[in-house]
């Protein structure tokens, strides 16, 4: 089955810029067309789904689809407006959503993936329910430090609040033949007919549970997940299947069977439960404060410092996507972006056999052996897996249509720590690059003239911000030596002269990394080199309402003097040594030789 391409409407692409990126050897079989999305390596060049425009381009610049495909893959940001794909123009989600219900089923055959969790009742075989994923949902797909109690870490699904699991369920039923017993000139048939096969679907994130919707069987839609540390998503189905027996009795009248009288012995009712689960994390839930600190001087705003605050692990700490200023004065993009590729290439489509009863049998059906499944390998619909990735070690900041062209805003510093030991593992043919993904604690900006309007995390949900303005005040830090080995750091307001005490300074060249500061504003720290070097990152005072700018300093100290005495004593030493081994070893090594 050929995999369908998405072709991003909005993405713009220099076609001399893909012509001179396209190296590598490609043939029409191994399309990649601009996008996130893996496609089948087998789909042939073009296939009908890629809109017009690609063919046009095509046309123009005398270069095959496989070599411009061939070009880049791409990321896409987690909170961009869904893409409009195919001719249908349909977002990514709508689209894996048809994919998910172009899966039909029969009552006699049922299609399953290489991890489904088959299970055979009596009458209902080959049945399963598995999770396909979330329409709004990613999978982390990253490796943790934390250590083995947390193995299924990288395996986590990061879903909204409120969202849709791609859930297919299937099955196949075995319809009872026909079995007839003869005595004498009577026959009595038995005929079974299923009246009625309802399913019950449930859905529970962590202790909440859903209903699913009948009309709806390919999906179950969830709202106000609520839980606060990774859970299990579990997805059930209870297929009730209902069983009219016939029985019909035949005379023999010259020579054919006839039937004589008909009725319904009785009603058989058959329940099979299956189950599917899957490691996850709500994260709307999860913790991350923001707050940001507006730094005003006599021109307006001179900076913003954004703080973010929370756990340090992928599982517990929310992940943001985007920060907007305000009046469309740009955006902060962080780290993350979304690649989706085929998730499965291919299914086993399974026949069920048929189930023989006899008159005697019909109240023990359920004792009956599931007869072998004729199996075959299918080519199975593109859904598609997103997959959360790093598409760079730091945010960047994008401008936007009311910036100053000039001076733009500037992400002049990114203090952050490392969420995985490994960047998202990404498919060996696809042309991207993941790097190890971290998390940010502080971001500071200059040149901005708005403030940030909002923050929202990966799934495009608010993330709430405190805002808090303060007016700069200089800070000024010296430092003054107070022997050959200590040196003493003051740290005050640079027009008042007043001190600022309980301040942390970073250290290099000293015995420590870093020192706090007394009530003086002082601090007493051993030296380590003869350059020592203190800074002080700035710090924000919300009694004052000021923030106390950056301040730094370096102090040298004195080499040791050169000491001629010390020099000759130790050439003494050395020289008293050799004497004493020539008088006393020698000749008692020459006496032990003459007594051998």
């Amino acid at each position: 089955m050929s995999l369908v391409l998405l072709l991003v409407v909005t993405l713009t692409l220099s076609i001399s810029g893909a012509a001179a990126t396209s190296t590598a050897e490609t043939t029409a079989n191994e399309t990649d067309i601009f996008i996130s999305d893996k496609p089948d390596t087998k789909a042939g060049s073009v296939p009908p789904f890629v809109l017009p425009d690609l063919e046009e381009v095509d046309e123009e610049e005398n270069i095959s689809v496989a070599e411009l495909s061939q070009a880049r893959d791409i990321f896409y940001s987690t909170t961009q407006p869904p893409y409009q794909v195919g001719p249908d123009q349909q977002t990514l989600q709508e689209y894996r959503l048809e994919q998910l219900q172009s899966i039909k089923r029969t009552e006699s055959t049922s299609l399953w993936l290489p991890d489904s969790q088959r299970s055979n009742g009596t009458l209902v075989t080959d049945a399963h329910v598995t999770i396909l994923g979330t329409a709004e949902g990613t999978q982390t797909r990253l490796e943790s430090e934390a250590g083995p109690q947390d193995d299924n870490s990288s395996e986590l699904m990061l879903v909204p609040e409120d969202g849709t699991v791609l859930t297919p369920l299937d099955y196949a039923t075995r319809i009872p033949e026909r079995t007839c017993t003869t005595t004498n000139e009577t026959r009595t048939c038995l005929d079974s007919t299923l009246t009625d096969q309802e399913v019950d679907r449930t859905l529970e994130i962590g202790s909440q549970s859903w209903s699913g919707n009948s009309e709806t069987p390919q999906q179950l839609t969830y709202s106000d997940a609520n839980t606060i540390e990774p859970t299990t998503m579990e997805v059930e189905a209870t297929i009730t299947s209902t069983l009219v027996i016939q029985e019909t009795t035949y005379i023999r009248e010259e020579g054919d069977w006839v039937p004589t009288n008909t009725t319904d012995t009785e009603t058989l009712e058959y329940s099979h439960t299956v189950q599917d689960e899957a490691p996850v994390v709500v994260t709307t839930n999860q913790e991350l404060s923001i707050e940001q600190t507006i730094i005003e001087s006599d021109d307006g705003i001179d900076r913003l410092i954004l703080e973010f605050d929370g756990p340090e692990t992928l599982h517990e700490r929310r992940l943001w996507s985007t920060a907007t200023f305000e009046e469309s004065a740009g955006k902060i993009e962080n780290i993350w972006g979304v690649y989706s590729q085929r998730q499965y290439e291919s299914a086993t489509r399974g026949r069920a056999g048929e189930l023989s009863i006899s008159p005697d049998q019909t109240e023990s059906l359920a004792t009956v052996p599931a007869p072998a499944t004729q199996q075959e390998t299918v080519p199975f619909p593109n859904i598609l897996e997103k997959q959360l990735a790093a598409q760079r070690d730091r945010p960047t900041l994008d401008g936007g249509q009311n910036i100053n062209i000039a001076n733009p805003p500037k992400l002049t510093s990114s203090n952050s720590f490392s969420f995985a030991s490994e960047s998202a593992p990404l498919d060996g043919d696809i042309n991207l690059s993941s790097v190890e993904p971290r998390g940010q604690t502080t971001l500071t900006i200059t040149n901005a003239e708005q403030p940030i309007a909002e923050v929202r995390d990966i799934h495009g949900d608010p993330i709430p911000v405190s805002t808090q303005t303060v007016q700069e005040r200089d800070a000024q830090l010296e430092m003054e030596i107070l022997n050959d080995t200590h040196a003493e750091l003051h740290l005050f307001e640079e027009g008042t002269g007043d001190a600022l005490a309980d301040e942390t300074l970073s250290l290099h060249g000293a015995a420590q990394g870093q020192v706090t500061t007394d009530s003086d504003g002082t601090a007493v720290v051993e030296r380590r080199d003869l350059y020592v070097r203190a800074s002080f990152t700035g710090e924000t005072d919300p009694a004052e309402e000021g923030y106390y700018s950056p301040a730094e300093a370096q102090i040298t100290f004195q080499p040791e003097a050169f000491n001629i005495y010390q020099l000759l004593m130790s050439f003494t030493g050395a020289f008293v040594s050799i004497i004493a081994f020539v008088i006393l070893y020698i000749p008692f090594a020459y006496m032990r030789g003459a007594n051998k």
